[in-house]
């Protein structure tokens, strides 16, 4: 007999990806510093205003989709369809910084972030099709 699909037995994983982002946001935003020579590579990464402005708008917005997770997590039956928003996104952004790693301006801090990101996007991508 076929398992039932529960969409509610998957809140731990939203839970856990709404920790992963807030957490990542939440020591980026508070720490620029040890956030920008943890992440970049280059010396002075965030030195000029635009750098360090747009660096700070992306983590308010990891820090807001943390926000956006842990709402899914409250109830998944509700929210089935921005998951595939949340996996798609995930995926980009990895792919981003795996090039960036790539080109050797991220370092493995980086990598290591983006990996995980990917491993979230392959989870909601089976919650979506399943």
């Amino acid at each position: 007999m076929p398992v039932r699909f529960d969409p509610l037995r998957y809140r731990p994983l939203f839970y856990a990806a709404a920790g992963w982002n807030v957490i990542a946001a939440g020591v980026a935003l508070a720490a620029p510093v040890f956030h920008a020579e943890a992440f970049f590579v280059l010396e002075g990464a965030l030195a000029s205003p635009e750098a360090a402005l747009n660096t700070r708008i992306m983590w308010v917005t990891v820090g807001l989709l943390g926000f956006g997770y842990w709402l899914v997590a409250r109830d998944p039956r509700k929210n089935h369809g921005l998951v595939l928003v949340a996996a798609l996104g995930k995926t980009c952004v990895a792919l981003l910084w795996i090039a960036a790693f790539a080109q050797g301006t991220v370092g493995l801090l980086g990598l290591a972030g983006a990996l995980g990101d990917l491993v979230f996007a392959a989870l909601f991508f089976r919650f979506f099709l399943t």
